[in-house]
């Protein structure tokens, strides 16, 4: 498979795709590892050990999975809208809408355990009862707040992933190690990068050798950065056992604080004290709502308890209309001033992105494939974005 490439001068090129070593000469050498799992568990030569992909040795494949699938290479947005919503990338303030609302769970365990008022949690629960998906690939933290991937089929393994991590875990390696010939239906939550791979997935020519032909319902969680694993965790140890932590939340401004809730109390850390544990790879990446999934869920900014909900095609449509008819959620028009705002801090983050695309340095010059126009478009909407 020949992928085409933006040069650093501007034009384009083909270059053939040299699976491994590419791979990790491109993204995990330089640090651009967004941890998605994308590529773990495909051969014997990867392996992720603590949110980190290691090459244990090099292979010989021309055209590799891991290289293809790698949500840091070669992404063509356009492609990808075409594939999945039948039209361009055009929708650039936070990608294809066919509804967007607030949403909170109606049972009071979903809320409790949940993030944001359990949106997501009871909406796997619920597709899993109506036999739109048989199971859900979900990300759970262990004792050591390592986040893994878990394939949940019931309400108690489902609330058992309940709740944020804020560190990027390779969830998408369960995918990976399923049994394909397990015909079940599979619903995935993931964060924007995840969602990106799974889609490079689905559409990928290679031969897919994975359950990716499987998944049928993909909700995307937004997401402005992740954390590094080991320096979080160490820098959450030496104020608490990590094994006693219950709950990771983050406050909107003007407090951003990270809240560490245990089984005896509440710790208040500032975000800028964990802002050099952000993962290098989160600075290039446009996308804070996941705009490639079939529905995306994040917070109401300054609306304890509350999700924004973005109804993206009509599988999630599906999914929200028999939701909220079963009153297993309560949804509420989502205020004109809280979508405003999620619009700009959406472009905004874009314009980070492409900042950091377009100014070289240690970061991965060229792997998003849009045309100058789009590129000045984005920019010139961001002008007009106010945080």
């Amino acid at each position: 498979m020949l992928l085409i490439e933006q040069l650093p001068n501007g034009e384009m090129s083909m270059a053939k795709n040299r699976a491994l070593q590419d791979l990790y000469d491109r993204v995990i050498a330089r640090d651009l590892c967004t941890a998605c799992g994308a590529c773990a568990s495909l051969c014997p030569y990867l392996l992720s050990f603590e949110t980190r992909m290691v090459k244990l040795h090099d292979c010989d494949l021309a055209d590799g999975r891991c290289f293809a699938y790698c949500p840091r290479i070669a992404v063509d947005l356009d492609s990808l809208h075409q594939k999945i919503f039948q039209k361009p990338y055009q929708d650039i303030e936070m990608g294809p809408s066919l509804q967007i609302v607030m949403a909170r769970a109606t049972e009071e365990v979903f809320q409790r355990e949940g993030q944001n008022g359990g949106v997501v949690s009871t909406l796997m629960n619920f597709a899993i009862g109506i036999g739109m998906i048989d199971s859900a690939i979900l990300t759970q933290r262990n004792v050591h707040q390592l986040p893994e991937g878990r394939l949940a089929r019931n309400r108690e393994e489902i609330l058992a992933c309940a709740g944020s991590s804020y560190v990027a875990g390779p969830t998408l390696e369960v995918l990976n190690k399923k049994d394909a010939g397990n015909r079940e239906r599979i619903g995935v939550v993931g964060t924007p990068c995840q969602v990106l791979a799974l889609e490079k997935m689905r559409t990928s020519n290679l031969p897919k050798r994975t359950a990716i032909d499987q998944v049928e319902l993909i909700v995307g969680l937004f997401c402005t950065w992740a954390l590094r694993y080991d320096s979080f965790v160490q820098f959450l140890m030496a104020r608490v056992d990590s094994s006693r932590i219950m709950k990771l939340d983050i406050t909107p401004p003007p407090e951003r604080l990270l809240k560490v809730t245990t089984d005896s109390e509440i710790l208040e850390i500032p975000l800028d004290e964990i802002g050099s544990f952000i993962r290098p790879a989160c600075r290039v990446c446009l996308d804070m709502t996941s705009e490639l999934s079939d529905i995306s869920v994040g917070t109401v900014e300054g609306l304890e308890g509350w999700s924004t909900v973005v109804v993206r095609t009509r599988q999630g449509e599906k999914l929200l209309e028999q939701a909220e008819k079963t009153k297993v959620i309560d949804v509420q028009p989502l205020p004109e001033a809280k979508l405003k705002h999620l619009k700009d801090a959406s472009l905004l983050k874009k314009r980070r992105a492409l900042e950091s695309l377009r100014g070289g340095g240690e970061l991965e010059n060229g792997y998003l494939l849009l045309s100058t126009d789009l590129i000045a478009e984005i920019l010139s909407e961001t002008d007009k974005a106010v945080i």
